[in-house]
């Protein structure tokens, strides 16, 4: 098996460890064990548990992100507001997948504050990763819509504050989807650069 194979199977092991038994209980040791792999051949590829931690969030996220950009993109004729509103609603944690990201993504926030040297910087570009995407796709609804320049960046922080919450209480039963969609649908509704042709 090739070196970069090998990366893969390490942090899809690693994964499995981190969703089904929970962060806390992923280790260089648990993940070597789940992969049926060395030790030191995870400390090869990843050097500490940090290295680990922010490895498998970023390759969480990014092919969420990526899955879920891509299926929306390939939707033809629709506007740039309504990919972006698409896409919003499409990160609420509806479905297996969605829940399996969001307790990670909930639980990689717990350790980066009571662990910081561990886990922050590995939650933190997990953040940037969505800012990003969100600060690009409200850009575009923003060109396409003819609005006045805004703060891209500002405005993804809003939605992704929103987001995380409405998540969250999904999660404990707090809303439904229903109502976490609406909730969304008004958010964006009420933004300048938020083209009528976006909504339902």
């Amino acid at each position: 098996m090739v070196g970069e194979d090998r990366r893969e199977q390490i942090l899809s092991a690693a994964e499995r460890v981190a969703t089904v038994d929970g962060l806390e209980a992923l280790t260089m040791r648990s993940a070597a064990a789940a992969a049926e792999v060395s030790l030191r051949l995870v400390q090869y590829y990843f050097h500490s548990k940090a290295g680990l931690l922010d490895a498998v969030l970023t390759r969480f996220s990014e092919r969420g992100y990526a899955d879920s950009r891509s299926r929306i993109e390939a939707i033809a004729g629709a506007s740039a507001a309504r990919r972006l509103q698409m896409f919003a609603r499409s990160v609420l944690p509806i479905d297996d997948e969605g829940r399996r990201f969001h307790r990670l993504g909930v639980s990689f926030a717990s350790l980066a504050l009571r662990e910081p040297d561990v886990a922050q910087s590995a939650y933190r570009a997990n953040l940037l990763v969505l800012e990003s995407v969100l600060a690009h796709m409200i850009a575009d609804a923003c060109a396409e819509s003819g609005s006045d320049r805004i703060d891209a960046v500002a405005e993804a922080r809003l939605l992704m504050a929103t987001l995380h919450g409405l998540g969250t209480m999904m999660m404990v039963a707090h809303i439904n989807e229903i109502d976490a969609t609406d909730v969304v649908d008004r958010l964006l509704s009420g933004r300048t650069w938020f083209d009528a042709t976006g909504r339902n």
